[in-house]
């Protein structure tokens, strides 16, 4: 068993330590060498747009480098489209009708609901239509900023 144990230690070894320089030489242009040449109509290309990209979007325009964007469908990623924004209008809008259901609360404030709370009605596609309108928005925006900045 500790001879086979070594044997892969070994092997495992020998597989992943550096090679010489002189085999790692190619006669192929390397992507530095190409670069440096002009031969590429970008400095910079992101894979995907969401927060990080377009992060990384904003950080390589500052710094003067050509920039280009491949995203898929939705530009914000599932963050902005389905994630993180939409849920967040959501436990707004659900927070929202919670505390006008709390009497209690509102009449600290001296707010009394006619009707009591049952009278708080709402509706669930005007309450969804809001976390889209949101997200479009907030795609909007993440867009409109990479179009200025000629991304």
């Amino acid at each position: 068993m500790r001879l086979l144990l070594a044997s892969t230690l070994l092997s495992a070894a020998i597989a992943f330590a550096p090679q010489q320089a002189s085999r790692l030489r190619s006669t192929a242009t390397s992507s530095l060498e190409a670069s440096k040449c002009g031969t590429y109509d970008y400095d910079v290309i992101i894979i995907g747009c969401g927060v990080g990209g377009h992060g990384a979007a904003l950080h390589s325009r500052s710094q003067s480098l050509t920039t280009a964007v491949f995203s898929g469908n939705d530009v914000g990623g599932t963050c902005v489209n389905r994630g993180c924004v939409p849920s967040k209008a959501l436990l707004a809008a659900s927070g929202r009708v919670r505390e006008m259901q709390n009497e209690g609360h509102l009449s600290e404030f001296g707010i009394t609901v006619e009707g009591g709370k049952e009278s708080i009605k709402y509706d669930r596609e005007g309450v969804a239509g809001h976390a889209r309108q949101l997200a479009e928005r907030v795609k909007g925006n993440l867009e409109g900023s990479l179009v200025a900045l000629g991304v």
